[in-house]
């Protein structure tokens, strides 16, 4: 669980941020002036109507977000918004694909 400060307060814009998206989400970044990164999981009712569903999928978000970021840049307001292609994997699928997705945003830390 993230601690409050790396919590994605509601009314954050995201224009003229670095977006893309493939079918188990859209991912949304921007620079937020912090020494801090800050993470939002969105999951609508669209993808599944069972909160029970829609909080698992956050829980998995959520907790690989927590593993990556020790090794990412800091300064980053980060949104995901969930699509229904997350379904249909199942944890580990999910964890790599947000780790790619990080990796091509140029968010993780180089070695050496």
């Amino acid at each position: 669980m993230f601690k409050r400060e790396n919590r994605l307060v509601s009314g954050i814009r995201f224009s003229n941020s670095y977006s893309f998206s493939c079918p188990e989400f859209i991912f949304k970044s921007k620079k937020n002036g912090l020494t801090l990164n800050r993470f939002g999981v969105v999951v609508s009712k669209k993808v599944d109507k069972r909160a029970v569903i829609r909080n698992k999928i956050k829980r998995i978000f959520r907790n690989t977000l927590f593993n990556l970021n020790g090794n990412m840049i800091l300064g980053h307001d980060i949104l995901f918004i969930v699509r229904l292609g997350a379904l249909n994997k199942r944890g580990a699928e999910i964890k790599l694909v947000i780790k790619n997705a990080i990796e091509k945003a140029g968010l993780i830390k180089t070695r050496g």
